[in-house]
C-alpha cells in the first residue's frame, strides 16, 4: 500500500462485484501484512452520494503512514473512474490522505 497524491475521481456506484472484490483485497492484505484488520474488522457500511461511492468503515481503524509516521484514522475504501482502489484516511486535523491498495500486494 503506497500514499498518492494526486487528488482522485471516484465512481459515483459501485456494483457488488466491486464492493465483495474490496472486501476480499482487504482480508488478503488483512492476512498477509497485519496493518489493518480484516473486512469484519472493518464493520464495512456501503454508501452512495453525490459525490462518489464508498465502503465505509464504521469501526475505529487506526492505520499508519510507512512514509510519516502518522497516525491515521481509516474512513473508507472506494474505486477511482480508472478502476483504481483506494483507502481514504485521516489525520486528526481531518485532512484526507489517499492509500493505493494493489489486488496483488
Amino acid at each position: 500500500m503506497r500514499r498518492v497524491t494526486f487528488e482522485p475521481e471516484f465512481k459515483k456506484n459501485l456494483s457488488e462485484i466491486e464492493i465483495k472484490g474490496i472486501e476480499r483485497i482487504v482480508d488478503e492484505y488483512s492476512a498477509d501484512y497485519g496493518r489493518i484488520p480484516d473486512s469484519e474488522g472493518m464493520e464495512f457500511a456501503y454508501t452512495s452520494s453525490s459525490q462518489y461511492a464508498m465502503h465505509n468503515v464504521t469501526a475505529s481503524v487506526n492505520f499508519k503512514d510507512p512514509e510519516t509516521g502518522i497516525v491515521l484514522e481509516v474512513s473508507h475504501f472506494s474505486i477511482t473512474e480508472n478502476d483504481i482502489l483506494l483507502m481514504i484516511a485521516y489525520d486528526v486535523e481531518e485532512n484526507p490522505f489517499y492509500f493505493r491498495v494493489e489486488p496483488n500486494e
